[in-house]
């Protein structure tokens, strides 16, 4: 199997080639619960831990690319909480939109898998794996859901004004596609999103009801959730989720202090004072930004600004 390309001796994030990555993910699978296809788009790890069930979404060439350890999002908790994981990995661009996936959750759900929890929580980052949370969690009523920059589906009669995955309609949303209305049995869903980027807020407002939290992170991007993950909150964040207290300001509380360190968020801030015509803002920001990241690009600003 390959990720994205034929070189399957790439090596990864965590200095393993795919086949010994996948090889290590099997054996975490054979040791503490299974790893296995699902179809020729998914894979499926389980860990069995405690009685907390966290399902995560991912793209495996993002997992293996990226992550040092190389593993899903979601293990943290794992290691730090003793939770149970489940983690689905698309396998290529697949949206979570393939049949087999569709019936594995099916089979799950007829079989009680989800009924042996204490409780559950569905967690996915990005337009494709927040929507998935989202849906998928349809097949654990009374579950919860952390998801950032959802999209609601790709139906063009629903979300016909989203011109970024036009190639990727055409895939089947009629079950498990219509997010918004699956998380009705939801017990809490968290919604992060940048209401300055216009396709992740039209997103965003679809979800309703009482049991959805709206956290608007403003200039954060298509990306918030980069500042969970990097800024290292994403398990107590989580553990907030699970005891019910995950409010909007529990959740703007965690990030406040990340993002003023971190020079993706202050570079962009940067720019859109600059874009604004707030040149005097824009140094400040970029004298702050130098001295806190020491990076040379928020000198060289700062200094073009008239520092």
């Amino acid at each position: 199997m390959t990720l994205t390309h034929p070189d399957t001796q790439a090596t990864g994030a965590a200095g393993l080639s795919q086949s010994d990555w996948l090889g290590r993910l099997s054996e975490i699978g054979r040791s503490h619960g299974f790893f296995e296809r699902v179809g020729v788009e998914h894979l499926a790890l389980f860990v069995q831990e405690g009685d907390t069930l966290l399902v995560s979404f991912d793209r495996a060439a993002r997992v293996f690319a990226e992550e040092v350890d190389g593993l899903p999002l979601g293990f943290e908790a794992v290691r730090k909480r003793e939770w149970s994981l489940l983690s689905i990995q698309s396998v290529g661009d697949s949206w979570f939109r393939a049949p087999d996936l569709m019936a594995f959750f099916d089979s799950l759900r007829a079989a009680g898998f989800f009924d042996s929890f204490r409780q559950v929580i569905f967690v996915g980052f990005g337009a494709a794996c927040g929507h998935a949370a989202c849906a998928y969690s349809s097949a654990a009523p009374g579950a919860s859901v952390l998801a950032s920059a959802p999209a609601a589906t790709l139906d063009p009669e629903l979300a016909g004004f989203d011109r970024r995955f036009r190639r990727d309609r055409k895939r089947d949303f009629s079950r498990y596609g219509d997010a918004p209305a699956l998380i009705a049995g939801a017990r809490d869903v968290a919604i992060l999103f940048d209401p300055t980027d216009p396709a992740s807020a039209a997103h965003a407002a679809q979800f309703r009801g009482p049991q959805v939290t709206h956290a608007p992170l403003r200039f954060t991007g298509p990306a918030p959730h980069r500042l969970v993950t990097e800024g290292g909150t994403l398990v107590t964040m989580l553990r907030a989720l699970a005891n019910g207290r995950l409010s909007r300001r529990r959740i703007a509380a965690l990030i406040r202090p990340v993002r003023r360190v971190d020079a993706t968020y202050l570079w962009r801030l940067a720019q859109i004072a600059q874009s604004q015509g707030q040149f005097d803002r824009a140094r400040k920001i970029a004298d702050y930004a130098a001295d806190v990241t020491g990076e040379d690009r928020f000198t060289d600003l700062a200094a073009t600004l008239g520092s």
